[in-house]
């Protein structure tokens, strides 16, 4: 995904610019889904390539490092370690958590870490401490993600309670990836 300048709306804050702003061809519309694949459903060795700098596999006897959350529980390759990984993304932005956030989201900036390093302070500023406070408290149901297939997921906004005033005014889906062995947002 491009981040490209963007109107007022999607551009108060890189939260929601990264889910939903993308440019669509008028006239045509996303696919419509079905529910998330359980984890017995999803085909077995189904994780994304390995990039240049791959770690190893998880495995039932070691768990790699990239598997383990931030909390230092493993993350499921399921719609449970999806949601789970989403509601850590969401806390962290509550907690102003620079680090979580762009471990989380880095992938959806075309300039990785460095580029989700230098917008997300600002979005830090945009959020009232009523945001801030519904941010840490917000739950992602599993039930509602959306398959994309065996290592992606769709976030809507029904998925995610409570919404602060920004999500509910503008409500964006996020695309989340399974990569490296954890999931991340992508768009």
């Amino acid at each position: 995904m491009r981040i490209r300048p963007l109107g007022a709306a999607c551009a108060a804050a890189a939260l929601f610019l990264i889910a939903g702003c993308e440019e669509q061809t008028p006239g045509t519309a996303s696919p419509q889904t079905s529910a998330v694949p359980s984890t017995s459903e999803a085909p077995a060795g189904s994780s994304a390539q390995p990039s240049a700098s791959s770690r190893p596999s998880a495995t039932a006897a070691t768990v790699s490092e990239a598997t383990k959350s931030a909390t230092g529980g493993a993350v499921a390759h399921s719609p449970q370690g999806a949601a789970s990984v989403m509601e850590e993304y969401f806390h962290a932005l509550g907690a102003k958590d620079l680090e979580t956030v762009c471990r989380i989201t880095g992938p959806a900036f075309d300039g990785g870490m460095k580029e989700c390093r230098t917008l997300t302070p600002m979005q830090f500023g945009m959020f009232s401490d009523d945001d801030l406070k519904k941010l840490k408290a917000i739950r992602v149901d599993p039930a509602k993600l959306q398959s994309k297939g065996p290592d992606k997921v769709a976030v809507p906004p029904a998925a995610v309670a409570p919404q602060i005033a920004m999500m509910a005014a503008q409500p964006k889906t996020f695309t989340m990836a399974w990569r490296d062995g954890t999931w991340v947002v992508v768009a």
